[in-house]
């Protein structure tokens, strides 16, 4: 009787370390893969784009440089070069957008809301393109019916300003790049 005792304790001993071992390994995977700050890549690009002094510029163009290489997304290290090359003097609104689609692209499946992303910076682009009417229309209507969705009112109120808009305000590329960040965060 003794030695079946001694057998099914070192049994339990051997399952009880395998799965202490099992938990560790899995904590150790869990702390080694990052997932990528795609949220913060989006966030910084508002910023950066809003940004008034060279002091923010430089702070926050070296902090998504650092982002940007994390992510370890080849897509959106080339869209970074690009933007570095308008970097110097100022670069337009629409190479912002093409920062954020193609984060947003290439991070899909971690972003919950890419595909109103997606359509919003669709609409943005398309928005009074004669050539691109329908792309526009369909952008334009997925968004809304997107935005019906969310439970978010400032995002909510954030798009009525741009349908209110109606793509001929000043202010109307600041009122994406604020819908955008307001999506993410």
């Amino acid at each position: 009787m003794k030695k079946e005792s001694r057998g099914i304790g070192s049994i339990v001993a051997s399952i009880v370390g395998i799965i202490i071992i099992v938990a560790v390994a899995i904590i150790l995977v869990k702390v080694l893969i990052k997932e990528p700050p795609v949220n913060e890549l989006i966030t910084i690009t508002v910023d950066l784009r809003n940004a008034e002094t060279s002091l923010q510029k430089a702070n926050l163009i070296t902090k998504l440089d650092d982002l940007v290489i994390e992510s370890d997304s080849e897509e959106v290290i080339n869209q970074w070069e690009r933007m570095m090359d308008c970097m110097p003097t100022a670069c337009p609104d629409e190479a912002y957008l093409d920062m954020i689609l193609i984060i947003t692209s290439a991070f899909e499946p971690d972003i919950p809301q890419s595909r109103l992303l997606i359509n919003l910076i669709a609409t943005a682009k398309y928005w009074g393109n004669e050539e691109k009417v329908l792309d526009f229309s369909k952008s334009m209507s997925i968004a809304n019916t997107q935005i019906e969705q969310t439970t978010n009112r400032k995002a909510e109120k954030a798009w009525q300003a741009i349908v209110d808009c109606n793509n001929v305000c000043e202010e109307k590329n600041n009122l994406y790049f604020e819908l955008i960040k307001t999506i993410v965060q």
